[in-house]
């Protein structure tokens, strides 16, 4: 079948054979006609299968033709901007597309005129929770890697998402994308969908586990590889000189970053290059250059990758586009990576399939997550075929990982929905809206998820009447009878998506403030919500969180010791992400912090960037219940983006300044906007790493706006790292870890 055989305009069908789409792969053929008819559909296929235009192409039809609003959500903000992109390059036919993954706090009426809205699932359920009008107009939803509903901290969000919008509008057309999963029919049972399974794929997969020499493969057909002494190299090796590229899949991040410093002199012989100053400076980690920066600029330079949380968001998208340019051979990464970025290689190898857990020690991991990481194996239009090999220790373990993983189906999807902690946050937001305003209407609601409709709801009333009963107890709701309505606290609470656990901590805190509460006292506060996960305390941090310990057991904002919930591997957590913000705020060099508190960049960044968002929702509980405090807590919130101390707030309020050049500036004497409305622009100009553009750019913020034609401020990469991390975490605060070990 070719497209423009397809029931879609003209222009339509003109325009995907401009952009080459002339024959439709076979599941396409399959879910095409049935998504443009306007019927529900859930489509489960494998990786790289085309499955994007089977959402595209009725998306951009029902915006031209119905004139209705379309909903793209995706699990992550890479692949928001992914699925943007893609959509724009169509927008000449007529319609615009928005992305919106950033402030919680906020309904986003800038995309409200826009055709097709691409959002996280967090942000699709903060527009609901704040009354986006526009939402009710929405015809179509496409859910992009729906298989995430079983996710425990994504997951519950967009099935919340999912129902909520169901509920609202029963004639709601849903197309949800898929991995291939083995209970795909209980998905298109909740979604009232049709079903569509395929296993075609573009490229064709050989799974097999390489041991003693050789890949056995999935049909029992085996490969030999040339001997190596690390057998992982070995396989590296021949991938590169048939002239493929390599994905290696680890455990951990200490992994990925020490095996690809070891291949990376190997893998020089093969793709080795000079590196320009500004690839360099971005990669050591811009104004602020840390050691694991030079470590992967070094690894860069030879062909090799490494690619972790620990790297902030601008290495990591260095790393991905380099690969797929080619110039980068190989990157060894945690799995995190093939949680749907786009990102094939003509061989995958999973060197580890167990995982460190807390009180569990080393677990097996899912089939899904390794069947995710095996389809990323195979470049449609680059390899005759894509290989994924598990590595094994010994025949007995080769046989193990054959029959449990390479021959084994995924395991059945099932909702994360069902529990106290994960219900108290969405409970709250269907009483914020009116979606339920008694515990029968929250009950019958749950019947409505995916939960409800895999599950008898056993013990369901006695936990949803806890929950409502702790919320009632922290005066977010009033409880009157059978009725249960929402009260102006926790209106608030629910506008500010976050855990309801969360703002009673910082109410208490707030309440608990005093004219000589130090910063660490609040910091600490911040960091013990739920909202904010811990980093792992290492063997290095003790003398020092030991001594925190000590000092503020008896008097913190919030007192964890009385927490029924209490668990002191988290309260240490909290007290190295407050001992880390401190440090960044107290601006100690980039470099020595990760150094001092065994952490990398991306841990600064994110835990930056939750600690601002959790400070940003105290000051807005402070406005309600105790405005005196504001101004205790508001000048953090400007010290903790930016990472200065106050003297130097004034002066990062200037576009184009972070934290160094602000530094610079006020060694200089420019302490505040008056001295750089007052300086001369030769003396900002020749200061180092201000120059004339930006001395210009400041002289007119200085004088009250920067005019139109005003030059842009010279690149800096301090800035643009942190604006791309807030963008980047922003739609994502609340997909939270299960715990502080995992990576």
């Amino acid at each position: 079948m070719k497209f423009d055989e397809l029931d879609v305009p003209d222009n339509v069908a003109d325009a995907l054979r401009e952009q080459g789409f002339i024959e439709l792969h076979p599941p396409q053929a399959s879910a095409l006609p049935i998504a443009l008819e306007g019927h529900s559909i859930v489509v489960s296929v494998p990786t790289a299968s085309g499955k994007s235009l089977i959402g595209y192409i009725p998306a951009i039809k029902k915006v031209l033709e119905e004139h209705k609003k379309v909903l793209y959500i995706v699990p992550l903000k890479a692949l928001a901007s992914e699925k943007k992109e893609d959509l724009d390059s169509f927008s000449h036919l007529g319609f615009t597309v928005a992305m919106s993954t950033g402030d919680l706090d906020s309904d986003d009426g800038g995309v409200r005129d826009a055709d097709i809205v691409v959002a996280t699932s967090e942000k699709a359920d903060s527009m609901i929770r704040h009354g986006s009008r526009w939402i009710d107009s929405v015809g179509l939803v496409i859910a992009d890697e729906v298989h995430m509903i079983h996710d425990p901290g994504r997951g519950p969000t967009l099935e919340v998402a999912l129902t909520k919008l169901m509920r609202r509008n029963p004639n709601l057309q849903i197309i949800a994308l898929s991995a291939t999963i083995s209970n795909a029919e209980d998905l298109a049972i909740w979604l009232d969908a049709k079903l569509v399974r395929s296993d075609w794929r573009p490229v064709p997969l050989r799974e097999g586990v390489f041991f003693d020499g050789e890949i056995t493969f999935d049909d029992m057909k085996k490969k030999e590889v040339p001997a190596e002494k690390d057998e992982i190299w070995a396989l590296i090796k021949q991938t590169i000189e048939e002239g493929g590229q390599c994905l290696v899949f680890v455990n951990a991040r200490r992994s990925t970053e020490s095996l690809a410093t070891k291949y990376s002199a190997k893998m020089a012989k093969y793709a080795g290059r000079t590196l320009s100053k500004q690839d360099s400076d971005l990669l050591e980690g811009g104004s602020e250059t840390t050691s694991l920066g030079k470590k992967l600029a070094q690894c860069v330079s030879s062909g090799t990758a490494f690619h972790n949380a620990g790297l902030t968001y601008r290495q990591r998208k260095y790393v991905e586009d380099n690969f797929r340019n080619g110039l980068i051979k190989c990157i060894v990464a945690t799995p995190t990576l093939a949680a749907g970025i786009n990102l094939p290689a003509r061989r995958v190898i999973v060197r580890d399939t167990g995982r460190f857990e807390s009180n569990a020690g080393m677990v097996p991991i899912s089939v899904m997550e390794v069947k995710q990481m095996c389809g990323r194996a195979g470049r449609p239009g680059y390899d005759p075929y894509g290989e994924a090999v598990l590595i094994a220790k010994n025949q007995r373990d080769s046989d193990r990982l054959m029959y449990d993983y390479i021959m084994h189906d995924t395991e059945r999807l099932t909702s994360k929905l069902g529990n106290e902690v994960t219900l108290r946050s969405h409970m709250l937001g269907l009483i914020a809206t009116g979606d339920a305003s008694s515990d029968d209407d929250i009950v019958e609601f749950l019947r409505s998820t995916f939960y409800g409709s895999t599950s008898s709801l056993f013990g369901v009333e006695s936990v949803v009447e806890k929950v409502t009963d702790f919320l009632a107890r922290e005066g977010m709701v009033e409880k009157n009878g059978g009725s249960v309505r929402i009260l102006p606290f926790g209106k608030r609470i629910s506008d500010l998506y976050i855990d309801p656990k969360s703002a009673v901590i910082l109410r208490d805190a707030v309440k608990n403030m005093k004219e000589d509460t130090d910063v660490f006292s609040v910091l600490l506060a911040a960091a013990l919500t739920p909202d904010v996960m811990g980093l792992y305390p290492k063997k290095s941090d003790e003398d020092r969180l030991g001594a925190l310990a000590e000092e503020y057991e008896g008097k913190c904002l919030f007192d964890p010791f009385e927490d029924p919930d209490f668990n002191y591997e988290v309260f240490m957590g909290a007290l190295k992400v407050s001992a880390m913000t401190e440090d960044w705020i107290s601006e100690v060099p980039e470099d020595v912090l990760t150094e001092s508190l065994g952490i990398g960049p991306g841990d600064v960044r994110s835990r930056v960037d939750m600690m601002d968002w959790i400070m940003y929702s105290m000051s807005e509980i402070a406005y309600i219940i105790r405005p005196d405090s504001v101004g205790t807590i508001r000048p953090l919130l400007t010290r903790i983006k930016y990472g200065v101390k106050d003297e130097l707030i004034d002066l990062v309020s200037f576009r184009g300044v972070g934290r160094t050049r602000a530094r610079t500036l006020y060694n200089a004497g420019y302490r505040n906007r008056s001295d750089i409305m007052a300086a001369d622009e030769g003396d900002l100009a020749s200061l180092p790493r201000i120059g004339p553009s930006l001395a210009k750019s400041l002289k007119n913020q200085a004088g009250g706006s920067v005019g139109k034609d005003a030059p842009m401020p010279e690149w800096d990469p301090e800035m643009e790292d942190m604006d791309a991390m807030a963008a980047e975490y922003n739609g994502e605060r609340v997909s939270k870890q299960s715990n502080i070990f995992d990576f």
